[in-house]
């Protein structure tokens, strides 16, 4: 608001005065007017606009108060307030250029072009030799694409004594857009020879070497332009961009710190260092920059999207796994990114443990909208989500396309592929597949202990063994080919096989329940009731949630004669799966068994009691056989 100042005049007693008095009134409006202008030359707006404000009152007819407060509040980002005083202004002084070329500046500014641009017009017809309106007008032309109108402005302004260089700048500028590039080239030089220190003409030549890709020559200018204006950011920023584009990185980021030293708030800078930061391989510096861009320009997705990068490179898990909310926001305001949806896919692909559905889901509109731009790896990663969501049609063209761009991949893209066949159940088809990968990497420990598996599957099980045994020599420390192999051989009668199988799995990992399972198994098959009884307790107090454990156990339990723990047993299966036919058949075994114990205790009794002894009543009855014991079954391969 402005700001209302209150004088006391020294009263005046003579009437002979009165004239002289209005005079020096008039004398200091214009001297306050003087200060004015030095403010707001410092850049110091609010104190430009309050010593403003104070001529006008000391002049309130005049029209340059009211013409130098609209340029204050323009500054200040009242631009309806500063309309209103060149407005007054001009109806005070309907000739007065300063104020019509403010006016048409900033009605411009304000989506007004054809307005604006009249009142530019009628400036520079009032005073065709002043060179603010004439050099407002041909920048008016310019941005309007009308080149042959501003070049004749710009003309007319290199005939004045002063602003001969900004204004060839200007016929540049002109030349320029009419693609008459060497010419204009000639007249920017000319333009910097005429004014070296001219800051308008050295950005604008640095501009001009920028758009024709030759930034070695655009640097020098921008460098010369951070020298003549030290507190400018734009200036900085532009030297580094050209010294990037030279490949003088440290340069480049020197720059960008410089512009950021300047101006704190100056966003492009934060964003352009970010991203050299991560060009060094540095994402916690990356981030830092990039997280103060995404603050202040907080509606632009790229920054997020940098951002969301730097995040996802860093080596802490925390940043990855803060790279996910920031590159939602940027995939929320910019959901046809290619891009984003491939940082998003990975991401998800690569927590622990995987999100399946998300990375599905970013990775699958990655494929639709991107196939000309992903790396042979975003092929593999992607044809891999689609093996995971078991889509075969959208699978095997990645997968393929991953080995013809990059013949390294084949091994994992082979494995892909038999591993859909695979988890399809079609064995036969996914063995050559993991033959064609064991082919590249013999000692890839994934293919052999699936191929295993498949041979197993195709009944052939001493084939899926050497497969296993393999795989065991590859990595001693994997115990589940140890377990696989134990089964196997469970299943083939091979029992005291199976059981050295189970004792080394035992070995290699003591807290394994299904190796301590597999071994009280192949006891119990072997009827060895009581030395079962030890792996199978230990077996569910590793794994307590084991349906079939607790079933194996109560089984030992009931065949040893230890009943009570039998029933206990049976009811926890009961408790897992109150429809398991295997625990309810062995409840009942103990129910009948109890019961023709019973019996015989009454037959033996009434015996006594008649003086007779029957041989049935002479022992105790024999243990319930308490169920079939299944072979191998201990856990899913």
């Amino acid at each position: 608001m402005r700001q209302v100042f209150r004088r006391v005049l020294p009263a005046v007693v003579l009437g002979g005065l009165l004239l002289a008095a209005g005079a020096a009134y008039a004398l200091q409006s214009g001297d306050i007017i003087k200060q004015g202008i030095e403010a707001y030359r410092a850049a110091n707006y609010k104190r430009a606009l309050e010593l403003f404000t104070q001529a006008q009152k000391l002049d309130p007819g005049g029209p340059k108060p009211h013409y130098f407060i609209g340029s204050a509040l323009e500054k200040l980002e009242e631009p309806d307030s500063a309309m209103t005083e060149y407005q007054a202004a001009i109806r005070l002084d309907p000739k007065y250029v300063e104020a019509l070329t403010g006016l048409g500046k900033l009605l411009r500014r304000r989506g007004k072009t054809e307005e604006g641009t009249a009142k530019l017009q009628e400036a520079v017809k009032y005073s065709p030799k002043d060179s603010g309106a004439l050099y407002a007008l041909g920048q008016a032309y310019l941005q309007d694409k009308k080149y042959d109108e501003a070049y004749s402005v710009f003309t007319k302004g290199t005939l004045l004594k002063q602003g001969r260089a900004t204004f060839l700048d200007g016929q540049a500028l002109a030349l320029e857009g009419k693609g008459d590039t060497k010419k204009a080239e000639e007249i920017f030089i000319r333009a910097r020879e005429t004014d070296p220190n001219n800051l308008r003409v050295r950005l604008d030549l640095g501009g001009f070497y920028m758009r024709k890709k030759i930034p070695v020559l655009a640097a020098p200018e921008f460098g010369v332009a951070t020298q003549l204006d030290p507190k400018n950011p734009e200036a900085y920023y532009l030297y580094g961009k050209a010294l990037v584009g030279g490949n003088e990185f440290n340069g480049g980021l020197k720059a960008f710190m410089d512009a950021i030293a300047a101006d704190s708030s100056y966003a492009p800078a934060y964003l352009e260092a970010g991203r050299l930061y991560f060009r060094a391989n540095r994402p916690g510096d990356a981030a830092e920059k990039l997280q103060t861009y995404s603050s202040l320009k907080p509606d632009d997705p790229e920054g997020y999207v940098e951002l969301g990068r730097a995040l996802a490179k860093s080596p802490n898990p925390d940043d990855r796994a803060s790279a996910i909310p920031v590159l939602e926001k940027a995939y929320e305001q910019n959901p046809q990114s290619c891009e984003v949806a491939g940082a998003l896919g990975k991401l998800y692909f690569e927590k622990r443990p995987p999100d399946q559905e998300n990375a599905y889901k970013y990775y699958d509109r990655y494929a639709q909208c991107a196939d000309t731009l992903m790396t042979a790896e975003d092929h593999l990663r992607v044809g891999t989500m689609y093996v995971a969501n078991k889509d075969s049609a959208k699978a095997v063209p990645q997968l393929t396309r991953a080995v013809a761009m990059d013949s390294t991949l084949a091994k994992d893209a082979n494995f892909q592929l038999g591993f859909l066949y695979f988890a399809r159940k079609d064995f036969a088809d996914a063995v050559p597949y993991f033959e064609a990968a064991l082919r590249i990497d013999p000692n890839f420990l994934s293919a052999l202990m699936n191929i295993g598996l498949a041979k197993y599957a195709l009944k052939q099980p001493n084939e899926g063994n050497d497969y296993l045994r393999r795989a065991l020599v590859v990595s001693p420390k994997e115990n589940r080919p140890r377990i696989w192999i134990a089964q196997t051989l469970t299943a083939m009668d091979s029992l005291p096989e199976a059981q050295e199988m189970y004792q080394a799995a035992i070995v290699a990992d003591s807290a394994n329940a299904e190796a301590w399972r597999g071994a009280g198994v192949v006891l119990l098959l072997q009827k060895n009731w009581p030395d079962a009884i030890a792996p199978l307790e230990r077996a569910v107090q590793l794994d307590p949630d084991n349906l079939q454990g607790h079933i194996w156990l109560a089984q030992a339990y009931s065949n040893s004669g230890q009943i009570d723990r039998a029933k206990a047993e049976f009811n926890k299966a009961i408790d897992i799966d109150p429809n398991n036919a295997q625990a309810a058949q062995g409840l009942e075994y103990i129910r009948k068994y109890e019961a023709q114990k019973a019996a015989k205790a009454a037959s033996k009794g009434a015996g006594a009691a008649t003086g007779t002894t029957t041989k049935a009543g002479a022992k105790a009855a024999d243990p319930p056989a308490s169920g079939t014991v299944t072979k191998g079954g201990t856990g899913k391969k």
